[in-house]
């Protein structure tokens, strides 16, 4: 019974949001989640992540930090049923857009990663929107109703879904094999079955794969970060893609991750509110 609560509740917000519009949605769910994060139990893992993060940072500036990212979440959520009305100029200024480009132009395949930063479901607008194929690695929700509207929502925009796991893995592996199949992930959860990494200097488990799949295909990884500038108006970033041999002068998988994590660490020091703090990240 309660998968079917949770997906009707989903289903009717998804609508109602539709109706409403992009940005009357951001903004009632910035509102709606600022309310239920004044009250929300998960706070305490906010504040553990934030002591780790920013352990220097003063306690009343952590809870404008909090305040500001249920807003911004809020904003994120609002904006779901509505991400194919987000264009490329009107609500996306694109920086570096040559660090994408070229690299789809040159290289039979290509591998992208970001975080959850900004509405980080706008990194592979400007692939798709070129013409360009890309199929992200994602969590998929226990509930299997809410799976599939949350794929109804992300394919409806362009973006080809892997769910985590052994047949993801499999899948990875056919997408690769093949010229236009690009991949893109998050990999600031934490991985269970992932290496042991440091980030903000704390031991933690991250994602691998990333840089096996690379090696392995001969596939450059290309950073994107997507960081909100205004109500529903963003900029997303593409960095200088490391190739393979780029990767191998790091060192080893350890390195190269550890590498990529102190990248996702200056994007959350330049938007810490914009980053999702609410996940137990860390170990410990």
């Amino acid at each position: 019974m309660k998968k079917y609560i949770e997906y009707w509740t989903l289903l009717f917000f998804y609508y109602f949001f539709k109706i409403i519009g992009l940005r009357a949605s951001s903004f009632l769910g910035g509102m709606t989640l600022s309310l239920y994060g004044i009250f929300s139990k998960r706070n305490k893992i906010i504040e553990k992540n934030l002591n780790i993060a920013f352990p220097n940072l003063k306690k009343r500036k952590k809870k404008i930090i909090i305040k500001k990212m249920w807003f911004h979440f809020g904003r994120v959520v609002g904006e779901y049923p509505n991400l194919n009305k987000l264009n490329v100029g009107e609500n996306i200024l694109i920086q570096n857009e040559e660090n994408l480009i070229q690299p789809l132009r040159r290289n039979r395949n290509c591998i992208f990663f970001s975080a959850h930063i900004g509405n980080w479901e706008l990194t592979s607008h400007l692939l798709t929107k070129s013409g360009y194929k890309i199929n992200f690695i994602y969590r998929a929700p226990n509930n299997k109703l809410v799976d599939s509207l949350l794929k109804k929502i992300r394919t409806g925009y362009g973006v080809g879904l892997i769910k985590k796991g052994n047949e993801g893995a499999r899948q990875c592996l056919k997408i690769l094999n093949k010229k236009g199949g690009h991949i893109g992930m998050l990999i600031d959860q934490k991985m269970n079955d992932g290496i042991k990494t440091v980030f903000f200097g704390r031991n933690v488990m991250s994602p691998s794969a990333i840089v096996k799949f690379a090696i392995k295909y001969d596939c450059p990884i290309i950073p994107a970060v997507c960081t909100r500038l205004k109500s529903t108006r963003f900029k997303i970033s593409y960095l200088k893609p490391l190739t393979p041999f780029k990767l191998k002068k790091i060192g080893n998988e350890k390195e190269i991750m550890n590498y990529f994590n102190k990248i996702i660490e200056k994007w959350i020091k330049n938007n810490p509110e914009q980053w999702i703090w609410f996940h137990n990240r860390w170990n410990d």
